[in-house]
C-alpha cells in the first residue's frame, strides 16, 4: 500500500505541474470519495470524476496563485488492510510574504489496489491553522481552497 501511496503522491504532484489530473484516474475506484472537514470549504465529493474536478478546481483556484507549493507526508502510517493515516504538510511562497504553511490529519483508504476514500481533516484549534486563517485574512483574496 505504502508504494502504491507514493505513487498517487507523486501522480498528484505531476497533475499540479502539468494539468493532466487524467493521470490520478487509475489509482483511484470509480466511487471514491473525498472528504474535508474542518475548514470553511469542508465538503464531500462522491465518485472518481468529482474527486478529480474537486482537486484540479481547488489547485487552479489556490495553489497555482503562488509561486512555490510543496505537499509531504508526516508521520505515515500503514495499517492493514487498507488504510494509511499521516499528516498532509503544505507549504506555499508568494512573493516576498511569509510563506504559508498548515496541515491536515490524512487518511487514504484503499480498496484492493485503488483508493477508495480520502479524507483531510484540519483543526481549527491547532495553531498552525490558526496561523494560515490569519495569513488568508491578511494576504488571500482571491484565493479560493475549494473543491465544488
Amino acid at each position: 500500500m505504502l508504494e502504491i501511496w507514493r505513487q498517487w503522491v507523486a501522480a498528484f504532484d505531476r497533475a499540479c505541474e502539468d494539468g493532466d489530473w487524467q493521470q490520478l484516474a487509475p489509482f483511484l475506484t470509480e466511487d471514491a470519495v473525498y472528504i474535508v472537514a474542518g475548514v470553511p470549504f469542508a465538503c464531500e465529493l462522491r465518485g472518481r470524476d468529482a474527486v478529480i474536478a474537486g482537486f484540479a478546481r481547488s489547485i487552479a483556484h489556490f495553489d497555482a496563485h503562488f509561486d512555490e507549493r510543496r505537499w509531504h507526508g508526516v508521520g505515515i502510517r500503514e495499517f492493514a488492510p487498507g488504510a494509511i493515516t499521516g499528516r498532509a504538510q503544505g507549504w506555499y511562497r508568494k512573493g516576498d510574504l511569509p510563506p504559508l504553511t498548515f496541515s491536515a490529519h490524512s487518511q487514504w483508504l484503499f480498496r484492493g489496489q485503488q483508493l477508495c476514500v480520502l479524507t483531510d481533516v484540519y483543526d481549527v484549534s491547532e495553531a498552525d491553522a490558526q496561523a494560515a486563517f490569519a495569513w488568508l485574512a491578511l494576504h488571500g483574496e482571491g484565493l479560493d481552497p475549494s473543491y465544488g
